[in-house]
């Protein structure tokens, strides 16, 4: 095991993960003050709509291909190969199941309008996914994290010529379209000379068989992110009251690359572990859940505490009745670093259908309580059931690791991070009268200071990092 090449791998997928969520991030927040509440919720009720009917084609295939490539990379022109075709197929049949499906759902002609064209750029990248997919199973992270961050960089280009040329919110969904159709030629024009795709029907249907946990995990784990939206949108809300609450959760959900990021690169060593040494991937797991904890909890606590500071700043001042919503589901961004590390416990240690067990059972309970949460407290109603089921849902996770995996010690990681969580969160409170951003960071110097002294992971982290600096000739 090359610990520098997964290192190195790491190293790549973070800093370009942050980058492209920056630049994505910095040109959402301009395109949500351009959109306005309105224009903006009916684009959120295309993006989601189609890109529930588009996950469905995600059969598990690509992430059996990650599993089986990287201790076996002698299938992965047939596992590869295999993927693109089920892809590719059940994408068309998703989009056009999707098409029939609107009209009778009751959305508007607008709205109809633009599901067409959030459909065809979902359907492209969600193809291009399966090529990331095997770039992580040889371990070329780098590679992905370069036409990740192409795509990221094209979009929003594409998103600023839409502010800049004052055009309609259609123009912003075909121009979407047209960079994820580009990037996907490059990558096939890429791949051509390395790798030779060949499907073999015939392995087929036990592919799909062991790869459906993966594929049901992704389905429920997508719509389970996106299901507040969509039944605010089933539910006779105006696009107005959508874009209200879309526009705090995307921000959350933009920040979730954190724990998905580091979780991805270190899959291949994951897996591994889980095969070979179970006390490894529990030590492994442990010291990983930490450290997105130390990253999770001061971002929903700075979000928390700021809320309408922030909103007011990012959004301008008709997102305004946002700011209640954020205070609730900033808290999702600390439950998630929590699960994401619990979560893959399982998945790496041949436990994928718990985790898919449970992924339906936080879905089921968003569908069932849901409803009573916006009747009883409109947009914070449906905020408190979302953060309720996370908080479940990381619950069953643990209760998985604990019962079936290993004694997983996790609360003793904890401490140190929740004390400085605590300090850094009342000195937030008494800046908020400052501008969000002098808060923000004057609060988290506060937290890395208190983290070096009182955490010696945390210490011996920084003491690395130093070292990776370039020494002078």
């Amino acid at each position: 095991m090359n610990i520098a090449h997964i290192a190195g791998n790491a190293a790549a997928l973070t800093v370009s993960n942050i980058l492209a969520k920056i630049v994505t991030a910095v040109v959402a927040i301009f395109l949500t003050r351009y959109l306005g509440p309105d224009a903006y919720g009916s684009y959120t009720i295309a993006l989601t709509y189609a890109g529930v009917f588009i996950v469905f084609a995600e059969l598990g295939l690509s992430q059996l291909m990650v599993q089986e490539g990287s201790r076996r990379p002698a299938v992965l022109p047939v596992y590869f190969g295999n993927a693109l075709l089920a892809k590719t197929i059940l994408v068309a049949l998703a989009y056009v199941l999707m098409l029939v499906l609107m009209r009778p759902i009751g959305y508007s002609g607008q709205v109809r309008g633009l599901i067409v064209f959030a459909g065809l750029g979902a359907g492209v990248n969600a193809v291009c996914q399966s090529v990331y997919n095997y770039y992580q199973a040889v371990e070329r992270m780098a590679a992905a994290a370069l036409y990740q961050l192409l795509t990221a960089f094209l979009l929003s280009a594409a998103s600023l010529f839409v502010i800049l040329a004052a055009l309609s919110v259609r123009a912003v969904l075909i121009s979407q379209f047209l960079v994820y159709l580009g990037v996907a030629f490059l990558l096939a024009w890429t791949l051509r000379d390395r790798i030779h795709p060949r499907p073999d029907l015939g392995a087929l249907p036990d592919m799909a068989r062991r790869a459906l946990p993966f594929g049901l995990h992704r389905m429920f784990y997508y719509i389970y992110l996106q299901m507040s939206v969509l039944l605010l949108s089933f539910s006779g809300a105006t696009s107005f009251e959508v874009g209200i609450y879309a526009a705090p959760y995307r921000l959350v959900q933009l920040l979730l690359f954190i724990p998905s990021t580091l979780t991805s690169a270190l899959y291949p060593i994951l897996y591994q572990q889980g095969a070979d040494d179970r006390d490894a991937h529990r030590r492994t797991t442990e010291k990983l859940c930490k450290v997105l904890v130390g990253v999770g909890l001061p971002g929903s606590v700075l979000l928390s505490v700021l809320a309408a500071p922030f909103i007011r700043w990012l959004f301008g001042e008709g997102f305004s009745p946002s700011a209640p919503v954020l205070v609730l589901v900033s808290w999702l961004l600390a439950l998630e670093c929590l699960s994401f590390s619990l979560g893959d416990a399982l998945t790496t240690t041949n436990r994928q259908s718990q985790r898919m067990a449970a992924q339906g059972a936080g879905l089921l309970a968003l569908v069932l309580f849901m409803p009573a949460g916006y009747r009883l407290g409109g947009l914070t109603g449906i905020a408190v059931v979302v953060l309720a089921v996370e908080t479940l849902l990381f619950f069953l996770y643990y209760t998985l690791v604990r019962r079936n995996v290993y004694p997983i010690r996790l609360w003793r990681q904890l401490p140190a991070v929740a004390a400085a969580a605590l300090v850094m969160a009342a000195a937030a409170f008494l800046l908020r009268g400052w501008h969000p951003l002098a808060a923000s960071a004057l609060a988290g110097c506060l937290y890395l200071v208190q983290l070096a002294c009182t955490d010696a992971d945390f210490r011996l982290l920084g003491g690395l990092l130093r070292r990776r600096r370039p020494k002078k000739p």
